[in-house]
Parts: structure tokens; sequence; C-alpha cells
């Protein structure tokens, strides 16, 4: 449940499916307001209708690229004049990585998951923080990944994307912090969602993204500056970083991927 000292107006960014749909159905049954965006209408209004029948206050949708500052800064302005933003999870992203030949994410897949990864949630975060900054009220919430503190070899970009994710959020955790907002890094494991449907290889650990989102949603609750699972993995992963390279790699050699055609 979300204390009644937290936010009641949710602002979710790639909420039409996979996790972010899963923590606007978590939020809804809360019976929060919530504003979502996706690329996609027709699966985000879905998501949004069932978001109504499980208790939302009010849902507000709109199509966004969150690479393009200007229509995130719109879209978050016009959510605001509806009402105050509480809680932001920019959930948004994209993954790319080895295929079945051996071949690494392309130059335009990079670049897509920098801008989509990194640069669409700094600016959903940037957008936001303003109001909450003069209201001294807040949360931004960014969703990383486990790959940040354990680079995957078979997706190099996408773990540079979530350990830029971090670094940002630990660095404007310091900043807000005297006015009053709060900054969440969320770090999961292997969530099962359409995009894992694509991972061909061992996916240890992995979670339904209802109960992701239900771990996300406790953690913001209790005001969590960083929201880590599983929580043997995280601590597998510290362990192994002690090793030498080589054998970390050797370690790591059964849990190798790549992915399957979408």
């Amino acid at each position: 449940m979300i204390a009644d000292d937290l936010a009641k107006t949710i602002l979710i960014t790639g909420a039409s499916r996979g996790l972010g749909a899963a923590l606007a159905l978590r939020f809804a049954r809360d019976g929060c307001a919530l504003a979502l965006c996706a690329r996609s209408s027709e699966p985000l209004e879905k998501v949004a209708s069932l978001c109504r029948d499980a208790g939302a206050q009010q849902v507000r949708t709109s199509c966004v690229d969150v690479s393009d500052a200007a229509i995130v800064r719109a879209w978050v302005d016009a959510v605001e004049s509806w009402r105050p933003i509480d809680v932001v999870i920019a959930n948004a992203g994209v993954f790319h990585g080895k295929r079945a030949n051996g071949s690494l994410e392309t130059l335009a897949e990079v670049t897509n998951m920098l801008r989509v990864n990194v640069e669409g949630a700094l600016n959903v975060a940037n957008a936001a923080m303003h109001s909450m900054r003069a209201r001294r009220e807040g949360r931004i919430v960014f969703v990383s990944s486990l790959a940040a503190l354990q680079p995957l070899a078979d997706a190099p970009a996408y773990s540079a994307s979530k350990a830029a994710l971090c670094a940002y959020a630990e660095a404007l955790r310091e900043y807000l912090r005297p006015e009053n907002v709060g900054v969440t890094t969320v770090l999961p494991g292997h969530i099962t969602t359409a995009q894992t449907a694509h991972h061909v290889g061992r996916r240890p650990m992995e979670i339904s993204a209802d109960a992701a989102a239900a771990m996300i949603l406790r953690g913001i609750s209790r005001g969590h500056e960083v929201i880590v699972f599983p929580k043997r993995l995280q601590w597998l992963i510290r362990l192994g970083r002690v090793l030498p390279l080589s054998l970390r790699a050797r370690v790591n050699a059964p849990f190798r991927f790549h992915l399957g055609e979408h």
C-alpha cells in the first residue's frame, strides 16, 4: 500500500506493457491517479482501461517519445496542470544484445538504447523536478538493472546505459536532498516480459512483472533510495566482482545468451 504521506499522482513512462503496465496496475489498486505514456496507443489504452477497472482515481494517457526533450516537457507540463505529480517513474527502455550469429548491437541500436534508456529518463526527470523542487516534495524513480552492477558481455551497450542511470541517480539524489525531493534507483534482475521471450539462454531467479512491481511499490512507499532484487543474485554479483576476470568469465559462461528473432 502507498503510505498516506506518499504520492497519489503517479507518472509512468513505458506503461503499455511489461513492468510499466504492472506498475500502473499496482498503483491503480491503491487508488492513485495515473499519467501513463508509451509510444503505441492501442496497448497503452488497454492498460489504462484495466487501471480504471482496478480502482485508479483517474487515468490520462499520451503517446510520447521520451527521447524528444521538447515533447516530454510539454507532456509533463500538461500533467502538472491537471494534477501535481508526486512520483515519476522513468521506466521506458529498450534492449538489444548479441544475435545468434555472434554479432553485437549495431551502432544504430546502441544509439537508440542510449537515447531512450539514458536521455529519455533524464528528459523526464528534468521536466518533472522543477515543480517538485518548488513544492519541496516528490520522488523520481529510475528503473535501472542489475546489469549496471554486473555488465553483460552479450549486451554491453545496454549494461552501459543502465550504469549511467545509476550514476546520474546517485548524483541527483544528493543534489535534491536539501529540497526534500527523493530519488530512487531500481535495479531488478530478470523479469518475465515480452522481451525475455526473445532471450535465448538461462535467466536465473526470473520473476513475474507483477511480483517485481509489488516490490518496487513497497520500496517507494517506504522511501527507499535503492531497490534491488532478487537479493541473492545481488550478493552473488558482488562476490563475483572480486574475482579476476578470467575466473569471473568462467563463472558467467553458463549464463551467456543471445537474442532470437523478434
